[in-house]
């Protein structure tokens, strides 16, 4: 059976296609930091959607520009009809079974309170705000992408933690049942060190399914499948910059995007009340209008004079009383500017607290980390001692069990001090406006 080239060519690009959906052009190799971030603002659904909001605020503000423009129209139209009729015309009276008529009007408003104008203000300051919510819906990726990425890093580490403790518990098996087997262990040592080994066994599958959630975390803030084989590569570690508390506070006012965004909604909010008293105001409109009907179609431009009307217009309205409609929408405008007002205050000061916190954070952390360090290299000679001792028999084996359990503890707390540390930088980051 011969086969068509059409087809063959047809079915290699379906396989193509489903080649390119199936395999994301993703390069999972090693992934810094960086690389996570980019990957984020690419890929991420969220920040998709809200590209998309932001677009479609623009268009919003385009569409109320509209409202400052004049409105033009025109029309033309042809009948038959199965009998004669008859019109008038300067040369006389003309039968005819067509019709034609041709116009155009267009009418501008002139004044109607500033309503349009302020509309038009309003659609470009919740424009602005769609962008400045887009900038701060940002910086909090950025957060959680770094939030993200060390909680994987610390969890790697743990699990490597949790894997050399396995493997020292092995090794003081090995050295129990050697001082069992000469007759020098204490019965019940045996049933402790094989308690010990199976809590250690269990701590390291605990380890494992915590570095695979701590992942999958990232995975999902990337747009990635959860079952990406991810390496992390911790190529750029935070540094604390040399500011203090004061200048960290003058920072996050002056550059953060949720306190424009506040600002913006209380300028909103005054366009909005300024809004609210248009329908007290009088309203002006112009017009003009053009048509034209005979019963042929004009040979010259003449023809369109002789036979055409047109008019021009001004109109004014003002209402008087329409009810407590207008009295209600003034109260509800002065509502939210209220509101707009409390909001702002109550933005500033939870920036001003987040940035106090996380600054406390970072100060708290840098002196963790130093004495976390110390106790690391004591706890690892404090276990070789110990091991060394019991082998001599020179200790109990619940002593060396003691150091090996100081020595995990004080690992644990190494990660998590370090864990905070980061928090606390990507934090300063993220309220002070310089996410990245």
């Amino acid at each position: 059976m011969r086969i068509h080239p059409i087809a063959i060519f047809l079915f290699a690009g379906i396989l193509f296609a489903q080649s390119e959906l199936q395999s994301p052009d993703v390069d999972m190799g090693a992934l810094t930091l960086d690389r996570c971030i980019e990957l984020a603002l690419r890929e991420n659904y969220g920040i998709s959607m809200q590209r998309e909001a932001v677009r479609r605020s623009e268009l919003g503000y385009l569409s109320s520009l509209s409202s400052l423009m004049p409105s033009a129209s025109t029309h033309f139209s042809w009948s038959r009809s199965d009998e004669e009729g008859f019109s008038y015309s300067e040369s006389g009276l003309i039968f005819s079974r067509d019709h034609y008529s041709a116009g155009f009007s267009a009418n501008q408003t002139l004044f109607s309170g500033g309503r349009n104008y302020l509309d038009a203000k309003s659609a470009r300051v919740a424009r602005d705000i769609s962008r400045s919510d887009f900038i701060d819906r940002k910086a909090e990726l950025i957060y959680n992408v770094k939030m993200a990425f060390y909680s994987a890093l610390s969890a790697e580490k743990t699990r490597e933690n949790a894997r050399r403790a396995v493997e020292r518990i092995d090794d003081q098996m090995k050295l129990v049942r050697e001082r069992d087997e000469l007759g020098l262990a204490d019965p019940t040592e045996v049933t402790q060190i094989k308690v010990s080994l199976a809590q250690t066994q269990l701590s390291n599958i605990q380890a494992k399914n915590a570095e695979q959630k701590a992942k999958e975390s990232l995975s999902m803030l990337l747009s990635l499948p959860l079952d990406s084989d991810m390496e992390l590569v911790d190529s750029k570690s935070p540094q604390p910059r040399s500011k203090s508390l004061d200048d960290y506070i003058k920072e996050a006012l002056a550059n953060s995007p949720k306190l424009r965004s506040a600002e913006l909604a209380l300028q909103r909010a005054r366009l909005s009340k300024m809004s609210a008293w248009a329908p007290y105001m009088p309203g002006l409109s112009a017009s003009y209008s053009y048509s034209w009907s005979d019963s042929k179609v004009p040979s010259s431009i003449a023809e369109f004079d002789s036979e055409a009307s047109w008019s021009v217009g001004v109109s004014a309205n003002w209402s008087i009383f329409s009810g407590t409609s207008r009295i209600a929408g003034l109260k509800i405008s002065e509502s939210a500017l209220n509101d707009a007002k409390t909001n702002l205050a109550m933005t500033k000061q939870s920036i001003e607290v987040s940035v106090r916190d996380a600054y406390r954070k970072m100060e708290e952390a840098v002196a963790r980390i130093e004495l976390v360090e110390a106790r690391v290299e004591n706890a690892k000679l404090n276990s070789e001692l110990f091991k060394e001792k019991y082998r001599l028999g020179d200790c109990t084996l619940a002593e060396m069990l003691d150091a090996e359990l100081s020595l995990r503890e004080a690992e644990a707390e190494a990660v998590a001090a370090r864990l905070d540390f980061n928090t606390a930088i990507a934090e300063l980051a993220r309220w002070s406006g310089n996410p990245e």
